[in-house]
């Protein structure tokens, strides 16, 4: 009987003791993204590490493409089988925000993550500054192009989203000064995210404008959609593609000087950190997690301005990197490197 209970009593003390080195198992949390594609495969590299580390269940989603509906209606689902919390990159943040509502409403904390929603009620957001991004981006084809400017098509996977929304106002600004800097598609080449239709709109816009100098891919799509497109063209090194986002196929494509430049996101960290917060609000309490972030609740998890070998010295003044300069930043922030 004694050796029983001294048994109980070290199987209670390793139960403590697992259970206080990480959240309790029942801890389940969801991330919705926008839609199938390397971008946010990366994401959801992030949400399992984080599930793995923290010891969480972590369920991520996303639709084929870009499409509200199904957002709102995976949202609604989650919600009714009572997950823990909820982070979402929604399409449209005026169409989500009465579903964050709802399950704000029902105690599930929401998060937004990639895309801001900050009409609604999500409690905080983490990833890039759009704004400040796009802004980059804009200094980017400013530089690139020189004064003499010209003329610059702007492709990208949504006109709702706020993400997008966001880099588009800030690559205005940031070619602003450049008076020789023309942006001939207004609105937006809007492809919502199907690469297909990515490719063929570059294409028409090469023969619309058979003297365009750059192009501007807002989305992770729309920059390698762009470079193929110029390819084909037989005009790489004529149009320079400055875009978004540094999956494989991108760094790839700045090998070969198809891309100019891109703006390095962080989508491994953005599906990272919204595990752990989620996790944090859930095992802590929602004002304990928030009294760790930014007066603003914004996390931004930052970019970095890669270009190709031909382009990186005339972007140093901009902090450029070359791809291999990159390669080693990232490694030393403890984000894997895949593919490239």
């Amino acid at each position: 009987m004694r050796k029983l209970k001294l048994s109980l009593i070290f199987a209670l003390c390793f139960l403590i003791l697992f259970v206080s080195a990480g959240y309790a198992e029942e801890i389940h949390v969801a991330v919705i993204g926008k839609s199938v594609h390397p971008y946010w495969a990366e994401v959801e590299l992030g949400v399992k590490k984080a599930a793995e580390d923290l010891g969480v269940k972590a369920t991520f989603f996303v639709p084929q493409k870009e499409d509200i509906q199904a957002q709102i209606s995976q949202m609604e689902s989650f919600i009714a089988m009572g997950v823990d919390g909820i982070a979402i990159a929604p399409s449209d943040p005026t169409a989500l925000a009465p579903t964050i509502a709802t399950a704000m409403s029902k105690g599930i904390p929401v998060i937004t993550l990639d895309t801001d929603a900050p009409e609604s009620e999500r409690i905080a957001y983490i990833g890039t500054d759009n704004y400040s991004a796009g802004k980059l981006a804009g200094q980017v084809m400013s530089q690139l192009l020189g004064p003499e400017g010209g003329k610059v098509a702007i492709g990208t996977g949504s006109l709702t989203a706020m993400n997008s929304l966001e880099r588009m106002r800030g690559f205005t600004d940031g070619i602003a000064d450049n008076e020789n800097i023309v942006v001939v598609t207004k609105p937006a080449l809007c492809d919502f995210e199907d690469t297909g239709r990515a490719v063929t709109l570059v294409e028409q816009a090469l023969l619309t404008y058979p003297d365009l100098k750059g192009f501007f891919g807002v989305y992770a799509i729309n920059g390698p959609a762009a470079a193929k497109a110029i390819k084909t063209a037989g005009k790489v090194g004529e149009v320079l593609v400055v875009c978004f986002d540094t999956t494989a196929e991108h760094m790839q494509l700045i090998k070969e000087g198809a891309i100019a430049a891109t703006i390095g996101q962080r989508p491994y960290m953005m599906g990272y950190k919204s595990v752990e917060l989620l996790s944090k609000m859930v095992a802590d309490g929602v004002d304990a997690a928030l009294a760790e972030l930014p007066e603003d609740r914004i996390v931004d998890t930052g970019v970095d301005v890669v270009a190709a070998d031909a382009y990186v010295e005339t972007l140093r003044v901009l902090e450029a990197d070359s791809v291999e300069e990159y390669r080693e930043k990232l490694i030393g922030l403890g984000i894997p490197v895949e593919g490239w």
